[in-house]
């Protein structure tokens, strides 16, 4: 069997195992009889904490189910898009929505009308464990539609938001595009061609930047009718319940203070000028006049030729973590010998990267698009951390899981941040240049990139409240947020009007503003990454009980069980202060301007 793709066998056989019919005749079965129960005892009487307990066993039940069902169908599609029998699954469990959606708005309305919850959930232990969740879903009522209204508009979304993302993720997947390389012509996947963004040779980076925007005119007619379709469908559900604006509903579902937003977007824009030196730099060595074309951005320097194969590639950050942890070293073994990840870019195969959280003994899974770099490499640390963080989770009760975008890459980052400090640390000349480069380039991902991806969905939804946008509107909305973000550092002849295209969050109704949570975890993991060498062994407990309660507290609670202060910007101001000593350091060893 290819040790390059996952195994599925922990959720089922394959699309023949008789259990995957057997779940569907049990779980709609046990909708259909919550759902009877549940219309008659909370639409009427009391909420008792009888009552209230039936609800979180019924509701643990069903999701588990749903999950274990709904997780095949995903991780069968991320790597075969056009795969009938996922489609088809994926298909029939989305017709569960509005019944789902049912039960949770009966339960919602019945904790919203409970005067007296704070008694309940102190009267039983039970309750207690799953006090953040009820309170959590309590406030979450004020928002709430009628019953009807919210199960027409989670039937209406499988036709509308749901059927766009598929559609246009099914564009992305199937696109193969010719590009001429020194060693002949040839035809590559999205993600292979993108990856060339990281070869050694200039001319393959620039060939594949320009085959790549050639490309998108295909598709952007529709692409762009698809996101201004959901942008559209998010800004009318977000004014009927109530919201001001989207941010304000993705905040709330964030667990996060505007505050402290306002605080981490004060400190990156602070920081964009020692950003753009480091990248004005960058355009200096390479032999850019005019700013750093984006087809060099991801330009590997100083000696950085090195490539592992995937098996090199995983050995290495098995023997990394160790020094820090050997039980998230053990776990990345594990990863690796279970099969655990699919790295092989093929056709088919959705580009970028994930990691699914299947709770079942603290497995995950992680789909990559491995090249061998050490870029990519980092990718697998980033990744293998979400699933770190799922283990942590793996003995809390199921509703007790979910955690909000901004702490979901807290683990990730800090991964990443481990990795690369350790590969500088023993690194000199030449290769300790190229590996603080590859750090800085990957830092400037997530707090200029991001930035401009913030920019971006933010003045979208204000145009498209005006009206539909297309291509040419997203196309100059997208330059104005680069320009924004990485002014003079990047050349504006060469930028990327179609980076809208290729970012599978914006296309996704339930994930607006997929973009500052990055940022925060990339500042918040360095951070942490600082309190690790301050307080040495003691740190990891800490870390690990942070991680666990992440889906029980609002992130200003959780970050103050580490002494952080996440709503005034100088921790951010802290964080960036790492990055920018990591830019002196880039640019003291660089200052004789030779070529690298």
């Amino acid at each position: 069997m290819d040790h390059t793709r996952w195994n599925l066998e922990i959720l089922y056989k394959g699309f023949e195992d008789s259990a995957i019919a057997e779940d569907f005749d049990r779980l709609e079965a046990s909708l259909k009889d919550f759902s009877l129960w549940s219309e008659k005892e909370l639409s009427q009487g009391e909420l008792t904490r009888e009552k209230i307990k039936i609800v979180l066993d019924r509701q643990s039940e069903l999701l588990d189910r749903m999950q274990r069902l709904s997780h095949f169908m995903h991780l069968n599609l991320a790597v075969d898009t056009g795969n009938k029998a996922a489609q088809k699954g994926q298909e029939r469990i989305r017709s569960y929505a509005g019944e789902w959606k049912n039960l949770q708005v009966l339960f919602s309305q019945a904790l919203k009308n409970c005067e007296d919850l704070e008694a309940l959930i102190e009267s039983d232990p039970f309750l207690k464990e799953h006090a953040f969740y009820l309170r959590e879903q309590k406030k979450k009522a004020d928002h709430l539609l009628s019953k009807e209204e919210e199960v027409l508009l989670a039937r209406l979304r499988n036709t509308g938001s749901l059927a766009f993302q598929t559609l246009q993720g099914d564009l992305l997947s199937r696109m193969m595009i010719p590009v001429d390389l020194p060693e002949g012509s040839t035809a590559l996947p999205l993600p292979a061609l993108r990856n060339l963004a990281y070869h050694q040779d200039p001319e393959v980076r620039k060939r594949g930047y320009l085959a790549e925007l050639s490309a998108y005119p295909e598709i952007g007619t529709a692409s762009s009718a698809c996101l201004s379709a959901i942008k559209g469908e998010v800004l009318t559900t977000s004014r009927l319940r109530g919201f001001d604006h989207p941010l304000e509903e993705t905040l709330l579902e964030s667990r996060m203070t505007k505050k402290t937003l306002d605080a981490l977007l004060l400190a990156i824009q602070e920081a964009l000028p020692d950003f753009r030196r480091y990248l004005l730099r960058k355009a200096e060595l390479l032999g850019h006049t005019q700013g750093l074309p984006f087809y060099d951005l991801f330009a590997p320097m100083g000696d950085a030729e090195k490539t592992y194969s995937y098996d090199e590639a995983m050995e290495y950050l098995i023997e990394t973590f160790r020094p820090f942890s050997q039980e998230l070293s053990d776990y990345i073994e594990c990863a690796y010998q279970g099969r655990w990840l699919d790295v092989e870019p093929r056709m088919g195969k959705r580009g970028g990267a994930f990691c699914l959280n299947l709770r079942r003994n603290g497995e995950s899974r992680i789909l990559a698009n491995f090249d061998g770099s050490f870029s990519n490499m980092t990718t697998l640390a980033h990744e293998l951390g979400h699933g770190y963080h799922g283990y942590q989770l793996r003995d809390e009760a199921i509703l007790n899981t979910s955690y909000p975008m901004p702490i979901a890459e807290t683990a990730s980052i800090f991964n990443e941040t481990l990795i690369e400090n350790a590969a500088i640390e023993k690194a000199q000349g030449a290769e300790r240049i190229g590996l603080l480069e590859a750090s800085l380039q990957g830092a400037t991902q997530v707090i200029v990139d991001i930035y401009s991806r913030f920019l971006f969905e933010d003045r979208v939804f204000t145009e498209r409240a005006k009206g539909p946008l297309g291509e040419k509107e997203l196309k100059e909305i997208m330059l104005w947020a680069q320009e924004k973000s990485y002014g003079e550092a990047l050349d504006p002849k060469f930028r990327h009007p179609y980076m809208w295209i290729n970012k599978p969050h914006y296309y996704n109704s339930g994930l607006s503003y997929y973009n500052f949570p990055y940022a925060f975890g990339l500042l918040f993991a360095k951070g942490l990454y600082a309190l690790s060498l301050e307080e040495g062994a003691d740190f990891l407990p800490r870390y690990q009980k942070l991680l666990a309660k992440t889906g029980k507290k609002d992130l200003k609670q959780l970050t103050q069980t580490m002494g952080i202060d996440i709503e005034s910007p100088d921790f951010f101001r802290k964080s960036l202060g790492i990055l920018r000593r990591m830019i002196e350091e880039f640019l003291a060893a660089t200052k004789e301007g030779a070529r690298i």
